[in-house]
């Protein structure tokens, strides 16, 4: 009696009340934007009170609620990777629940009650989610850590660690390694840094940078593209050529910067490769599928060995099956309404070893792309604990799911439905990425690396430079030599840096091809 609506399927399972395709995986990421799920759906006249008095509610935000719930009841009943253990909260959903809180209070929790599945959220900026994601947003173009100024903790200080290529923030002449005090001319404390930052550097407008060597800088934001294909170059080490990379995202645009690179370092030869994904929190399946395929030994991918697999909720599972991606070299990408057929041949250098340098920022695609390696070739970690975030996310915008069930839906709902989701949508787990053997590396709490080290972005050096703090751990490594105790070791000049995993928004986005 909660006014589910069943739905026969059209595809001649009438006992189903929810309704979802059976596709191989790359038709699913190829198409599933077209529509392919009518979930159960909450009924219009429902109207049970919950605790809060629905009654008060006006019209307008009474009806906002009505089709804002019925999407999300309906993709959280398909594709949520916890469908079967938060099945008691699925039934006490009512159209005048607040959604973005009724999302966030259904998401899986442990016994204590803490948030196992940290990630899935519902929205009302579906566009700026996006943005986020694609890397094309309103954006400073600035990267940065958050450090204690003194040891009473009172005061908080901030690090540049990159600023992107053409952004305000390399325009206003910050490098890595310069340090702000305040912000908008207020000092940041353990108490306001959080509204601070969420106001200024988050926020997207203006902000006035005081920095601790006299400079005052002014920036606003633009719209950007944060191109994440931020540095590579070849290092000469004695008769070796190791490959340099620093990639901040994997967003689809950046799947044919990425081939351009790896042909390069393919046809110089390049005998080691070190990949820089201390500040990367992930991005596209796709793009990373692309770069395994990539780093990968040659007889790997040319033999179209398992690159990885999914584990679904039951449902989806049985409607799907298990069927694993393998490694190839070629891929569509479909990115700002365009397609193109990109090919790797040439752009595999055939390593047999890979030193990826990490952080608590390196999370999803990127802890994903150490485990789907590691069954296949040596992969050594270095520098901090990854964050942890195992689980593959689709993103789906309100209107467009209302757009691919309309024929199912009452006469009339789903013009009513339009004007009340716009900019609506929600980033949903539906999965667990896993290796070729079912294990996923950063279950619970990241991947923890082979020889540690703290990234010191005050260490007076560019990235790439063989005697950064980070790199230099991988070249020592490289020439067998053990790191250094100052390198390899905790605090870079006794400072202490706040948890890296707090400090940016959108953290840990793992998209595996939905929209």
């Amino acid at each position: 009696g909660y006014g589910w609506k069943t739905v026969p399927c059209r595809c001649g399972h009438d006992s189903l009340s929810l309704y979802i395709m059976k596709t191989k995986w790359i038709d699913r990421v190829r198409r599933l934007a077209a529509g392919l799920l009518l979930g159960s759906m909450l009924l219009p006249g429902c109207r049970k009170q919950g605790p809060e008095d629905a009654s008060r509610l006006d019209e307008e935000t009474r009806s906002q609620r009505e089709y804002v719930n019925t999407f999300a009841y309906s993709v959280m009943n398909v594709y949520y990777l916890w469908r079967d253990e938060v099945e008691e909260g699925m039934k006490s959903w009512l159209t005048t629940d607040e959604p973005i809180g009724k999302v966030a209070d259904l998401r899986y929790k442990d016994a204590q009650g803490k948030d196992v599945d940290r990630w899935t959220v519902l929205t009302d900026d579906f566009a700026g989610m996006q943005g986020s994601v694609s890397g094309h947003t309103k954006s400073f173009g600035l990267d940065f850590m958050l450090f204690y100024a003194d040891q009473s903790q009172s005061r908080i200080y901030g690090a540049v660690t990159f600023t992107y290529a053409g952004s305000p923030a390399e325009k206003a002449g910050l490098v890595r390694g310069d340090v702000f005090r305040t912000v908008g001319g207020k000092e940041m404390t353990p108490d306001n840094y959080v509204d601070l930052l969420t106001q200024s550097i988050y926020g997207g407008g203006s902000i006035q940078l005081g920095l601790t060597d006299g400079r005052t800088v002014q920036m606003t934001a633009v719209d950007m593209y944060e191109n994440p294909v931020q540095h590579s170059c070849i290092l000469e080490r004695g008769d070796k050529k190791v490959g340099y990379l620093h990639f901040t995202s994997f967003t689809l645009d950046a799947c044919e910067a990425l081939v351009d690179v790896f042909r390069g370092l393919t046809e110089a030869g390049i005998d080691e490769m070190v990949l820089d994904l201390r500040y990367n929190g992930g991005g596209y399946v796709t793009t990373e599928e692309l770069l395994a395929s990539m780093l990968a030994p040659k007889a790997v991918v040319a033999a179209g060995e398992v690159l990885s697999t999914e584990v679904y909720n039951a449902f989806l599972t049985k409607e799907w099956g298990n069927e694993p991606t393998c490694f190839r070299t070629s891929f569509e990408i479909s990115s700002g309404g365009t397609k193109k057929i990109l090919s790797t041949e040439g752009a595999n250098p055939d390593l047999k070893r890979l030193y990826v340098i990490v952080s608590g920022s390196s999370a999803s695609a990127s802890e994903s792309l150490v485990c789907v390696l590691r069954p296949y070739m040596d992969v050594i970690l270095i520098g901090r604990q990854t964050y942890g975030k195992y689980c593959a996310g689709a993103l789906i915008g309100a209107e467009n799911w209302y757009e691919s069930v309309k024929d199912d839906l009452d006469d009339g709902m789903y013009e009513k439905a339009l004007p009340y989701v716009d900019n609506w949508g929600i980033y949903v787990m539906y999965a667990r990425y896993a290796d070729c053997n079912g294990d996923t590396l950063s279950m619970p709490d990241g991947i923890v690396p082979d020889v540690e080290g703290q990234d010191n972005p005050m260490d007076g050096k560019a990235l790439g430079d063989p005697s950064e703090s980070l790199l230099s751990i991988a070249l020592d490594l490289m020439d067998g030599q053990a790191p250094s105790q100052t390198r390899a070791g905790g605090r870079p000049s006794g400072l202490e840096f706040l948890p890296e995993a707090g400090l940016r928004p959108g953290f840990g986005v793992l998209v595996g091809g939905f929209h």
